[in-house]
């Protein structure tokens, strides 16, 4: 019996050895020179320090349905994270055979950097402090998040991907929160703060708020290519647009009108002036100086029409341009604005909890779940972006409005008044008393001095509308394209997707960038002590398949 046990164990033995040579056969069959890289997609994570500078960098590559696998890249060290399957290195060359249907393997770069430069930066009651300094303290805390394009990085990145930031402070270490263009959220016992950067942004953030027994969870910074597909039906819009340029051109041409009746009335003041001065002189003249009082009566009312058009067109298109009117025009279309408003929040709360829950996932799959959650975020906080930037811009568009109706409408008003007295000029000038030679020459001199100003005053009206006119030419068009450019940076991008980690790697699918900082916390006083754990060699683990001690 004892006999047959030595042999069994000697059969074993034996078969491992020649299994160990099998597998050093197979490690030595050479790469496929003509084999193209393999399709994959590339999770780049990064852990910066208390400042926001890179301390580590390193890379997840997710190969799927693959059992002969081509990649590139330079790294100081490489994982299997999926399997015991071995990779085999050749200069920047790196092959896998595997017969598992996913495979990730982690790669810890030589070097590499990040699209955007993250700075960092904590005051405590107005003094800058360090973030270990911070941990435990109380007071004023201030923090200030600068991110800016790094030239010294890939420029499709930073030019193409949205960066999304999140920070969590504890309710019950964080008082008055303030943090501006934030969106805020309840995640448990945090208050989640997040700002979503569009492609090409340089941005610096703030965040203030009075703590106590300072510590915070680590800040999450996640770059993702936007694959947003927006179609924005903005002919409602750009029809309004065009009859406000219609109307403006209206405008322009009464005030033309005006100014040309004006420069008329002013010439006609100038010669009855000139006529009350010689009429002093020559009372013989008089009769036909007064005729011109009668063309400065008719230029006057033409005026005071053109006017009170003037009025009338600006009102129309205030009743045209404004929030409430594309809100309207937009339910008419089956779009409910404020519905939707209140929609986005909702699944962004939604999305948020999701979120908690996908982080006590194991990975991969807390990985996968929290990129697809995180691209939802994106969805909602461009669609919440587009509403906002319609709302301001309406709303200081009407803004405008309103005041060139005021100006409008006191300008009809102020004229009426003159008109009233220029007319009851003109009526005395008829019954003219020749006996009052001298007040007459006094009126026609301050009429000449008031028609003067008026000139002055419609020439500069004219030139304003006339501007106003060359501004609005075309503002269909133009709002239009404004609205496109405004959508491009979320739109989908169908361009070919550059690698992180090197350029001959020509078939990847998707990158995305998971980045974060340390969290601030006081060190534990008596870290738990960890129990010895008896490490096997590689050439004992095969042994133990075998059942070999």
């Amino acid at each position: 019996m004892y006999r047959k046990n030595r042999t069994g164990k000697k059969l074993r033995m034996l078969t491992a050895g020649l299994l160990i040579l099998l597998l050093a056969d197979v490690a030595a069959v050479p790469a496929f020179a003509d084999q193209q890289p393999s399709p994959k997609d590339e999770v780049v994570y990064a852990d910066l320090g208390g400042d926001g500078h890179m301390e580590q960098i390193y890379v997840v590559n997710i190969f799927e349905g693959q059992k002969s696998i081509l990649d590139y890249g330079t790294y100081e060290r490489v994982r299997n994270m999926t399997s015991t399957d071995k990779i085999r290195e050749k200069g920047d060359q790196l092959l896998i055979d595997t017969d598992q249907e996913m495979l990730y393997y982690q790669g810890n770069l030589k070097k590499g950097s990040l699209p955007w430069n993250i700075a960092l930066k904590y005051t405590l009651d107005g003094r800058e402090i360090s973030p270990k300094e911070l941990a435990g303290k109380n007071g004023e805390m201030k923090l200030e998040i600068a991110i800016s394009e790094n030239p010294q990085a890939e420029k499709s990145f930073f030019n193409q991907y949205a960066l999304q930031i999140t920070a969590a402070f504890p309710t019950d270490k964080c008082e008055n929160i303030r943090a501006q263009g934030a969106t805020e959220a309840n995640a448990g016992a945090n208050k989640q703060l997040t700002w979503t950067l569009l492609p090409g942004t340089e941005k610096t953030l703030q965040v203030e708020t009075e703590v106590k027994d300072f510590e915070m969870e680590s800040i999450s910074f996640n770059g993702i290519q936007l694959n947003m597909d927006v179609d924005v039906d903005s002919s409602e819009m750009t029809k309004k647009f065009g009859q406000l340029s219609a109307a403006v051109k209206a405008i322009d041409h009464g005030a033309k009108a005006m100014d040309k009746g004006a420069g008329e009335l002013k010439s006609g003041a100038k010669k009855l002036k000139k006529g009350s001065d010689d009429l002093e002189n020559n009372v013989k003249t008089i009769s036909k100086q007064v005729k011109q009082a009668g063309k400065l009566g008719s230029a006057s009312s033409e005026i005071k029409g053109a006017v009170s058009a003037l009025d009338q067109g600006v009102e129309k298109i205030k009743s045209s341009v404004s929030y409430d009117a594309y809100k309207k025009v937009m339910a008419e279309n089956g779009l409910n604005i404020d519905q939707l408003k209140q929609q986005n929040a909702q699944m962004l709360e939604l999305l948020n909890q999701l979120k908690v829950q996908a982080g006590m996932l194991n990975e991969p799959q807390k990985s996968q779940y929290l990129a697809q959650i995180s691209q939802g975020q994106k969805l909602i906080q461009g669609n919440i972006a587009a509403i906002q930037a319609t709302e301001t811009y309406l709303n200081s568009t009407a803004a405008g409005i309103t005041e060139a109706q005021n100006g409008a409408a006191a300008l009809a008003e102020n004229y009426q008044t003159f008109d009233q007295q220029l007319q009851g000029a003109v009526n005395q000038l008829k019954e003219l008393d020749l006996s009052q030679i001298s007040k007459l020459t006094q009126g026609a001199e301050a009429l000449s001095d008031g028609t003067g100003k008026l000139k002055s005053g419609s020439s500069a009206l004219a030139q304003g509308t006339a501007s106003l006119t060359s501004k609005t030419s075309g503002i269909s068009g133009q709002v239009e394209e404004q609205i496109n450019d405004m959508l491009e940076g979320i739109r989908r991008t169908d361009g070919e997707v550059t690698s992180f980690v090197s350029e001959k790697n020509t078939n990847v699918r998707s990158v995305q960038f998971v980045i974060k900082n340390g969290p601030i916390e006081l060190p534990d006083k008596e870290p738990p002590a960890e129990s010895p754990v008896q490490k096997q060699s590689w050439w004992q683990k095969l042994l133990s398949l075998f059942g070999i001690d």
